[in-house]
């Protein structure tokens, strides 16, 4: 009984780190396109990874609505995001801070420019 409990314990101390590698924040499309797709890369990196989603799930996230971004987290908290709009255009928001935020609304500005706010 004793070593089962050990190694229950072993396996659960094991498993920690990489279960602390998953991150996920909620996106508010503040836009008024649709977005297709949302990718995310550390700042100042061309290493985007798309979101961890169920590829059979239809994933177009309207403006106004929100989603949830799942991704695997480097060593930073700053990280871009891109996200494809339905006409196949494509914005980037940069150096979003993950670690201290966890809803993020991505906006565009009047002069076209993308902007966010964070909390």
């Amino acid at each position: 009984m004793r070593n089962r409990l050990l190694a229950a314990v072993a396996a659960l101390v094991i498993a920690t780190p990489a279960l602390a590698d998953d991150w996920d924040f909620v996106l508010i499309n503040n836009t008024v396109k649709e977005i297709n797709l949302v990718m995310v890369a550390p700042t100042g990196t061309q290493t985007w990874q798309k979101n961890i989603v169920d590829e059979d799930a239809k994933r177009v996230t309207r403006p106004g609505a929100r989603m949830t971004v799942h991704f695997d987290k480097g060593a930073g908290c700053k990280y871009d995001l891109k996200a494809t709009f339905a006409d196949d255009t494509s914005l980037v928001w940069t150096g979003v801070n993950v670690c201290d935020n966890s809803y993020v609304t991505v906006k565009i500005s009047a002069s076209g420019t993308p902007t966010f706010s964070a909390n």
